[in-house]
């Protein structure tokens, strides 16, 4: 962990990454204010302690790689992003791939921010709906 807000050059729309990670943690439910507990939570899962993202969500700090791994994994996230998101590695360095990779249906769903069961459920059942009034 570093100390000092942290901006890079790759960062798009001048985010810092305690601004992201905010911005990631309320669209999955984390109760971000003072006395919320998302952050403890949230803290928990990655398995870091709640001063660690207390830092990071003030920009007082910039994760370490190490760091990096465990938020990327607690979001449901490749490492790769986090990395890029906390400056560690520039956008532009990172392979592109000329197709897109396949993923697990749970895995598309944590990615829109879908984690509960009932949840999962509910969405599942909303496209299958959707898809059923799209056939003759």
């Amino acid at each position: 962990m570093t100390n000092g807000s942290h901006r890079p050059t790759s960062q798009p729309d001048d985010e810092t990454f305690g601004q992201w990670l905010a911005r990631e943690l309320t669209a999955r439910g984390y109760d971000l204010r003072e006395r919320g507990g998302g952050r403890r939570q949230f803290a928990e899962r990655a398995g870091l302690g709640p001063a660690i993202i207390s830092r990071v969500l003030r920009d007082a700090a910039v994760p370490d790689i190490k760091t990096c791994g465990k938020i990327a994994k607690a979001l449901g996230v490749k490492t790769t992003t986090v990395l890029v998101r906390a400056g560690h590695i520039p956008a532009d360095e990172l392979p592109t791939s000329g197709s897109p990779t396949a993923i697990s249906q749970r895995d598309a769903l944590a990615t829109l921010g879908v984690h509960t069961e009932e949840d999962r459920t509910a969405v599942l059942a909303l496209i299958r709906a959707l898809h059923a009034r799209r056939e003759p």
